[in-house]
């Protein structure tokens, strides 16, 4: 079986550099009143970013395979979150797609973009994670 894989390494104070393994990377922090310097997205917003993305561009892989002309596509993501938990109550993904195609041919290509975006399924279903930690000290 394939593996996507991700790494994280602390850079300073709350900033940190994430990557995929494959030669790109994101800085993420947190925003200034929380303590970081705001130098890139928390590490909460690229994984709502990650969602809007993957419907773009599933959608336009769905499109470009079926010969359907995508047009022009825009999603929005929110997420409810109490300031007090880590934990998100809701989220909304709002999907704006202007096309020359038959209105028919482009809700067919959005219901194959939602059966087939691996990130909207991490939202959608539990999907067990094992953490392993290894801890190493001085002592």
């Amino acid at each position: 079986m394939a593996k996507v894989k991700a790494n994280a390494k602390l850079l300073e104070n709350t900033r940190l550099v994430t990557d995929n393994t494959r030669g790109h990377s994101v800085i993420c922090d947190l925003p200034v009143a929380s303590g970081g310097t705001n130098s890139g997205p928390t590490p909460l917003e690229l994984a709502l970013m990650a969602l809007a993305g993957c419907g773009v561009i599933i959608y336009a892989d769905v499109c470009k395979n079926s010969k359907i002309e995508p047009g022009n596509i825009e999603i929005a993501v929110e997420a409810e979150k109490s300031p007090n938990s880590p934990t998100l109550t809701g989220v909304t993904m709002k999907v704006n797609i202007s096309s020359k195609a038959r209105k028919a041919l482009v809700e067919a290509a959005w219901r194959r973009t939602e059966a087939g975006c691996p990130v909207l399924f991490v939202y959608k279903e539990s999907i067990p994670v094992k953490v392993e930690v290894e801890v190493k000290t001085a002592e």
